[in-house]
């Protein structure tokens, strides 16, 4: 019975150890499949509309970043018409994801935060963006908005939402 006992004992150790876990491949086959650059959302903070020309809306956004670093970030805003193309209104270059508010950008400005993922190379972020509605006229018009976020390499990754905002 001893034998029998020690004979288990011993395979099932030998089975146990034999079977290793090895995920470098997986993540390896995994970080190919990511997407260099992507923008998965984006919202307003604690704000409702409808707004005016005179305010300033905090967008907030985020996705992740693959084996790459950040570039540049635009937004443009589009008038959202009930029939017909949609009509560029207004759009902002920011040479970095980290941009304060100067006249060259408007007086609109953008903070992003990286951080990092539990996949190999990949960073995820989150930021804001504090945007002027002076651009656009009111009237109880709606606005769509377009976020074009780069790398350093020109990858690029947009989001956006029709009818994002009303000015009254």
């Amino acid at each position: 019975m001893k034998k029998i006992v020690y004979l288990s004992s011993y395979l099932l150790f030998a089975l146990l150890t034999s079977c290793t876990k090895n995920n470098d491949f997986v993540k390896a086959e995994l970080e190919k499949a990511l997407p260099t650059v992507e923008v998965t959302s984006m919202g307003l903070l604690r704000q409702v509309g409808p707004f005016t020309p005179a305010d300033v809306i905090q967008v907030t956004f985020g996705g992740a970043i693959t084996k790459a670093t950040a570039g540049t970030m635009d937004f443009a805003w589009y008038d959202a018409p009930s029939s017909g193309a949609a009509k560029l209104i207004d759009s902002v270059h920011f040479a970095t994801w980290n941009e304060a508010a100067t006249a060259a950008t408007g007086n609109n400005s953008v903070t992003t935060t990286l951080a990092p993922a539990t996949y190999p190379n990949t960073n995820t972020f989150s930021g804001n963006m504090n945007l002027k509605l002076s651009k656009l006229t009111g009237g109880n018009k709606q606005y769509s908005l377009r976020i074009y976020v780069r790398t350093d390499k020109d990858d690029m990754a947009t989001i956006s939402q029709t009818k994002f905002i009303t000015v009254k």
